[in-house]
Order: C-alpha cells, then sequence, then structure tokens
C-alpha cells in the first residue's frame, strides 16, 4: 500500500473562503458565516477545517492584514504599529547612509532614490521568498518517492520536517517582506525639495559659438606629399 505525505500543497485564503481576490468586506462575511456552519465540528465538520476557515476569515477581514497577504503572500499575526515601526527603521538606516556618506543631496531627489532602493530590496526578499518555497516542494517531492517496507520510514520524516521548517522560514521572510511594502507606502507622503538642472532653451543653445565650416579640413600646405 502506497504510503502518503503528511504534507499537501496549501489554498489560498481566498480559495478557502470560496470567494474572489476582488471580493467586498460584506462577500468576505457572508462567505464566512455560510461556510462555517458547515465546517463547524457540532454540526458534522471538523476542526481543522473550522480552524482553516477562521484563519482566513481573521486575515482577509482585517484591511491590514489583507493588504499584506496580497502583496507579500504573508498571513501570520500582523501588528501594525510594529510593523509600521519596523518599515520606519529601514527607512531611518537609508537616510543615515545619505547622511553619513558626505556626498553632497541637493541636486538629488533623495525620496525617489530611497523609494527605488526600497522597492529593489522588496524585490529581493520576495525572489527569496520563492527560492525558500521551491525547495519547500523539492523536499516534498523527495518525501513522497522513499518508501520503506514496514516500520518508521525516518527519510521520509526527515525530508517532510526538513519541508515544514523551510516553510517557516519563508513564512518569516515574508513577514519582512511585508515591513519593506509599508515602508513604501509610508513614503509615499514624502517629497524632497532639490535643486532641479536648469531646463535647456533656445537661448543657451544660441550663446554656443557656432562651428567653423573649415574646422574638419586641413590647413593649407599640411597634405601628405
Amino acid at each position: 500500500m502506497a504510503e502518503k505525505s503528511n504534507l499537501a500543497e496549501k489554498p489560498s485564503l481566498y480559495v478557502e473562503l470560496g470567494i474572489e481576490q476582488s471580493a467586498s468586506a460584506a462577500e468576505i462575511d457572508k462567505a464566512y458565516r455560510q461556510r462555517a456552519r458547515k465546517a463547524h465540528p457540532d454540526t458534522g465538520g471538523s476542526s481543522e477545517a473550522f480552524h482553516a476557515l477562521s484563519h482566513a476569515h481573521a486575515v482577509l477581514s482585517d484591511p491590514e492584514r489583507r493588504k499584506a497577504y496580497d502583496e507579500t503572500g504573508y498571513e501570520g499575526e500582523l501588528i501594525s504599529e510594529n510593523i509600521a515601526a519596523r518599515a520606519m527603521e529601514r527607512i531611518h538606516e537609508l537616510v543615515a547612509s545619505v547622511l553619513d556618506s558626505e556626498l553632497p543631496f541637493e541636486g538629488v531627489d533623495l525620496v525617489a532614490a530611497i523609494r527605488d532602493t526600497l522597492v529593489k530590496q522588496k524585490a529581493e526578499i520576495a525572489s527569496g521568498v520563492k527560492k525558500l518555497e521551491r525547495q519547500a516542494k523539492r523536499a516534498e517531492a523527495l518525501a513522497t518517492r522513499f518508501k520503506k517496507g514496514s516500520g518508521d520510514n525516518f527519510i521520509r520524516g526527515l525530508l517532510e520536517r526538513r519541508a515544514a521548517d523551510t516553510r517557516q522560514n519563508a513564512e518569516k521572510t515574508r513577514q519582512e517582506e511585508a515591513v519593506f511594502a509599508k515602508a513604501i507606502e509610508l513614503l509615499a507622503d514624502y517629497s524632497f525639495d532639490h535643486e532641479k538642472p536648469a531646463p535647456r532653451t533656445a537661448e543657451t543653445f544660441a550663446r554656443r559659438p557656432a562651428p567653423s565650416p573649415n574646422a574638419d579640413r586641413p590647413a593649407a600646405g599640411s597634405q601628405a606629399k
């Protein structure tokens, strides 16, 4: 008899509630109420199904947590004050690096430069999350192929634990991605007064001396004989 893996692909929170990603807050609440009746252990459901449903509703019914989930996939607890404080720390680190560099800043839009850096860092973190997810799936795929005639399948157990640990690391990394997403959001309210370069007008070009028509011609008598 074939052994079954303890790990399975996790459905999205929207699939869990049976709604579209564009669902309104009222639609989320309605879907939860309808499914909760069937999922509850007292009405023939299971505690696991009811917990998954309640978790999906808790995340998607909270605008801040839903935004973080949509942008990064992070679905853990999201304390707004903590996320905002950590986001400001990321911004402060970049501002401090400009201050410590002693490079001229008068002609640079620092808000745009900081935003570009945050966007790049967020993308790198997102790439790291995808790599961890690929590693977890690979460990799960390997686990299902290790068979044992009798007794504990310790190789499978090792790989499943490895996959679970990797997914946990991916979830922690998603939280850091949510911090950077919040930093980008906070920065949207800022601007930086910088000296813009003077526009090049027709008068600017008029002041330039016209090139001599003979500039590219060799001087008389200078041709090779």
